[in-house]
């Protein structure tokens, strides 16, 4: 039997600056990571300082927790957290905000590693233009003095934030994400002419530069030709979103001993919405359940969806929204890539307790069940139905404003 978990409500506050307690404190590094997560476009690091005065006295707010969020491709440094005292609840639920959905592992650094790779986005941002993330006054000291890597540190770096590449689907997805993505450097990292210590690569990687904040929403590989040498030329293509508008390109990338040897531009072509739509449309199986639990004791366990369910919450007119990510990114090691495929499932709980829980697959549809059904919730929830529709409703649902799923089914079925 299951005994429901009541949260205790004592929150630390996050603050937006803790400028004047810091500027003459002593920060000693404790612990930091960075996700290996690199060839998706971006990172997250945590870092966590003890805090003391001169003296050594610890200062009586406690360590220092600090979130960082960088954009590879567009924004750098994008987005900064920290918060004082021990690494609980809050904590916890800023590091699910910010790495939940990335579908990472956590990589151990150095304090010169953390300092380097900050150091580097920091410049990043300001090649750009680009405004660092508030707080400024409560990281800056991780900035200076600045920390630029040598030519190895860099490659070893490197080597700790990209995934191991195993297989030739992964490597072509990877490639041609970060060449939609106009991240070069990430490309090039996946080269031959990377792996034998060239500077440059014998092909362009900008065949895709008029592509600007583009989304690489499929692909789809197939074997064009094996060569006697071991190499294959892969027949790619992608279907590229754009200011809401779509394009299918045709490329042709080769591979050889998991590295790209060449890169060329096919063909290309527009694809409207309705047929983008149908390419990247799947069924959606769901079930309904009732939430036998005051509207108190579901704000006081609501992070059981977050933390336990690894998921982050939005919120809408008539509920809350919790998407569910897979734990690895092993979605990038397929023939046919999507990018919805790092998610799990979502659970949508609404106003008036029903929990609608969402999956595209039958087989993620029972682990979520199972899920739901071992976790603290699982006494306090009654099953209510079980649908499959041939695309995805729940959206639908979320966007119409009604209350009750059972309604809107009655309704769109009519």
């Amino acid at each position: 039997m299951y005994t429901l978990v009541m949260v205790n409500r004592n929150f630390t506050v996050l603050r937006g600056g803790f400028g004047d307690s810091l500027e003459n404190k002593q920060k000693h590094f404790i612990s930091a990571y960075v996700t290996d997560t690199r060839l998706m476009g971006v990172l997250a690091v945590y870092a966590a300082w003890s805090i003391s005065d001169t003296d050594g006295t610890p200062d009586p707010a406690g360590d220092l927790h600090q979130f960082f969020y960088i954009d590879c491709e567009e924004a750098g440094l994008e987005t900064y957290k920290g918060l004082r005292g021990n690494f609980g609840h809050e904590a916890v639920s800023v590091e699910q905000s910010l790495v939940g959905g990335l579908g990472a592992e956590k990589i151990k650094l150095t304090e010169r590693e953390l300092r380097g790779i900050l150091s580097f986005w920091r410049a990043f941002n300001d090649n750009r233009g680009l405004p660092l993330p508030e707080g400024y006054e409560d990281y800056s000291f991780v900035l200076t003095p600045e920390v630029i890597f040598s030519d190895r540190e860099y490659f070893d770096v490197m080597n700790h934030i990209c995934p191991d590449i195993t297989h030739d689907y992964q490597l072509v997805n990877y490639f041609l994400m970060r060449c939609f993505g106009r991240d070069y450097e990430a490309a090039y990292l996946l080269t031959e002419a990377c792996r034998d210590g060239h500077s440059e690569c014998i092909f362009p990687l900008n065949l895709y530069d008029n592509y600007v904040k583009a989304t690489f929403c499929r692909n789809v590989i197939d074997v064009e030709k094996r060569y006697g040498d071991g190499s294959v030329s892969y027949l790619c293509e992608s279907l590229v979103e754009m200011n809401g508008e779509y394009d299918s390109v045709v490329s042709k990338v080769v591979v050889k001993d998991l590295s790209v040897i060449g890169f060329e531009h096919c063909s290309r072509f527009h694809v409207s919405s309705t047929e983008a739509a149908m390419m990247l449309g799947k069924s959606e199986y769901i079930t309904l359940y009732d939430v036998l639990l005051s509207e108190e004791e579901v704000e006081d366990n609501i992070g059981e969806f977050t933390i336990g369910f690894n998921a982050i919450m939005s919120r809408h007119e008539k509920g809350r929204m919790f998407m569910s990510f897979k734990p690895t990114n092993s979605h990038v090691n397929e023939r046919i890539f999507m990018l919805s495929n790092d998610v799990r499932g979502v659970f949508y709980l609404t106003d008036s307790l029903q929990l609608v829980v969402s999956a595209y697959s039958a087989r993620d549809i029972c682990e979520l069940e199972k899920m739901l059904t071992e976790s603290p919730l699982g006494p306090y929830l009654m099953e209510n139905d079980k649908y499959e529709f041939r695309e995805p409703v729940l959206l639908e649902f979320v966007r119409s404003g009604m209350e009750y799923f059972d309604d809107f089914v009655d309704l769109i079925t009519e």
